[in-house]
């Protein structure tokens, strides 16, 4: 991270470093989240989950899951990196102080996002397991309560159908 992220993203960063809560996890995708998107998935494809969370010195990640591919958002490279499923070989969510960790074992190497959502990472769990590849998920709820009433009951349910909708007709 840059030395003036820290001015740009001061709110957030604060709140995840001293409340434990990604404000920014609990959200939709941004418009310019599935324009990416559009660009490596083919109009076949299906959306299967998302999450959202901070990627160590490179600020605000994304991860989808479709039925054929798992694609990573990065910002430091303007793009998504697009990994077959073949080519994943675990993927785990852990309870951590900043929310939930995501950490995916891909082409011999580890990727990772914290301060990502329980439900939303919690629906990437099931998309990886679905595929029949090792998948673990920490059902501990997060231990602030800003991340347990943050959100509605089936808020991440919504936020994904209406991924699928913006991908589809945008």
């Amino acid at each position: 991270m840059g030395f003036f992220s820290s001015f740009i993203h001061n709110e957030a960063l604060a709140e995840i470093l001293m409340e434990g809560h990604h404000p920014y996890a609990q959200e939709k995708l941004r418009a310019a989240d599935l324009d990416v998107l559009r660009q490596k998935m083919p109009s076949t494809e299906t959306l299967q989950a998302y999450v959202i969370g901070r990627i160590v010195g490179g600020g605000r990640g994304v991860w989808a899951a479709t039925d054929r591919a798992v694609l990573l958002l990065d910002p430091r490279f303007q793009a998504a990196q697009r990994i077959e499923w073949a080519e994943v070989e675990s993927f785990e969510a852990e309870r951590g102080r900043f929310g939930h960790t995501v950490r995916l074992l891909a082409q011999g190497r580890p990727w990772s996002l914290y301060g990502a959502d329980r439900e939303l990472a919690s629906q990437m769990h099931e998309a990886v397991k679905a595929r029949g590849l090792p998948s673990r998920f920490d059902e501990r709820q997060a231990r602030a309560i800003a991340w347990r009433e943050a959100a509605p009951a089936g808020w991440a349910q919504d936020c994904l159908l209406d991924a699928r909708r913006r991908l589809n007709f945008a």
